[in-house]
């Protein structure tokens, strides 16, 4: 008897000491905008349920003072030089996104592009941002965000690497039936003031693919 008891404890213990199975890791998705180079969906032009924007379409006649370059993160689907003003350091960047079938809603990318500007005094970009809203014939709607201040360092290597003070963003949100497109332009003040006008023609110009 004493022999089955101790078998029965001895059983009993080897059982409490089998380790329990750790608790899969819940996958956490980061925001597509937020995403390391390199991440970007394997078909950027893929229709999140429609038409999308017709991209090649509004690269191909860029005004003057802008030149095509090859975009600087595979996140980018065009980019594009704006000639430097007289005096600044540098040219301006208009750099072109499209995630179909995620990228957030407008106000997400405009809250998190206020988070990437300080004002003239350090005051948070969200607090002197100037937004407006247009809407194209063909029924795109775009949403803009203009901030001037410090263009701050970016921590995901698609920004500057250290903060620029004497800056200027204008970046807009357009929401096409293939989803949003995002079109942010950032440089020095004088240089992206030379440029707004052609900017605001530039996202006039913006059509659906497949549009006459």
């Amino acid at each position: 008897m004493f022999r089955v008891l101790l078998a029965m404890c001895c059983g009993l213990w080897v059982l409490g000491c089998v380790p329990e199975k750790p608790a899969a890791k819940k996958k956490v998705e980061k925001a597509p905008m937020e995403n390391p180079m390199g991440d970007r969906p394997a078909n950027p032009h893929a229709n999140a349920g429609g038409p999308g924007l017709d991209v090649n379409s509004l690269l191909a006649d860029l005004p003057d003072g802008w030149s095509k370059v090859a975009p600087s993160s595979s996140m980018r689907i065009g980019q594009v030089a704006l000639s430097k003003a007289s005096g600044d350091p540098m040219d301006g960047e208009l750099a072109m996104f499209h995630f179909p079938g995620t990228g957030g809603s407008a106000m997400a990318n405009l809250e998190r592009w206020e988070g990437q500007m300080t004002g003239p005094k350090g005051e948070p970009g969200a607090s002197i941002a100037r937004k407006d809203t247009m809407m194209l014939e063909n029924g795109i709607r775009v949403i803009t965000v203009d901030i001037s201040g410090t263009l701050l360092a970016s921590t995901m290597g698609t920004g500057p690497s250290t903060d620029q003070p004497g800056s200027r963003m204008i970046a807009s949100v357009l929401e096409t039936p293939g989803g949003n497109y995002f079109v942010k332009v950032t440089g020095p003040q004088k240089t992206v003031a030379a440029h707004e006008s052609k900017l605001r023609s530039f996202l006039k110009r913006a059509k659906l693919g497949g549009d006459a």
